[in-house]
């Protein structure tokens, strides 16, 4: 039987957008933790694009000179324009087309959006990827690591939350497979590793304490596998 795709215009206008800007709770605390993360990797002299934006949340904590986002939900997107966009800050619709010419960026993230996608859209969106970067430009990946305790907490929040993950994460990655969506001629692996372990349920006791142990916890997870995998890689 063939499945269902999962609509994402039925998330609700601006909904992971509203959940990062509370600072309070585990949810907020897990965004901001992740993009922290992200953002900490990216020269903000450079142009970036984040793939699968969303509501524009972490476009908008950007400080380039240029930034855009792009996400297949149109619903999202309006969102976006209305609350970030500028001349420095813009975001389109994702139709099968990457809206923007070659080797337009030096950066590009893919920020927990791999999972929700096939195989065979994974190798059509890093094609993509592959002609608006810059050479020696980077893309940063993460993805849930199912070989943590990732399936465990996914219960959980399916079972808690407005939003489940259930239909949406088709892709289950893990360090003995996560190589296979690279074509390693065209980019070289800089970086495998995981990330975010106990820091956002830090946030039930005090959000403060959950982000700065966050920054602590980056040694752990060279002990103990993290909930998110993260992926550098570079454009040949």
């Amino acid at each position: 039987m063939k499945k269902t795709k999962y609509n994402y215009n039925n998330i609700t206008y601006g909904f992971y957008d509203q959940i990062y800007h509370k600072k309070n709770g585990i949810r907020s605390a897990w965004h901001h933790i992740k993009f922290n993360f992200i953002k900490s990797k990216i020269n903000k002299k450079n142009t970036h694009l984040d793939i699968g934006c969303g509501s524009g949340t972490f476009v908008s904590i950007l400080n380039n000179k240029f930034s855009a986002g792009i996400d297949i939900s149109s619903k999202q997107i309006k969102f976006a324009n209305k609350t970030y966009g500028d001349k420095k800050k813009i975001f389109y619709s994702y139709k099968k087309k990457i809206p923007f010419n070659k080797n337009k960026f030096n950066s590009i993230s893919l920020i927990e959006l791999i999972e929700h996608l096939s195989n065979q859209e994974i190798s059509r969106l890093m094609k993509e990827i592959h002609k608006v970067l810059k050479k020696g430009g980077k893309v940063y990946i993460t993805t849930p690591n199912y070989l943590s305790l990732w399936p465990v907490l996914e219960l959980i929040v399916n079972q808690i939350s407005s939003v489940s993950y259930k239909h949406q994460h088709i892709n289950k990655f893990h360090f003995m497979n996560i190589e296979k969506i690279i074509d390693k001629k065209k980019y070289n692996i800089k970086k495998c590793n995981s990330f975010m372990l106990f820091s956002p349920f830090l946030a039930f006791i005090s959000f403060k304490l959950s982000i700065n142990f966050s920054k602590i916890e980056q040694i752990l997870t060279k002990i103990f596998p993290g909930f998110l995998i993260f992926l550098e890689l570079e454009k040949k």
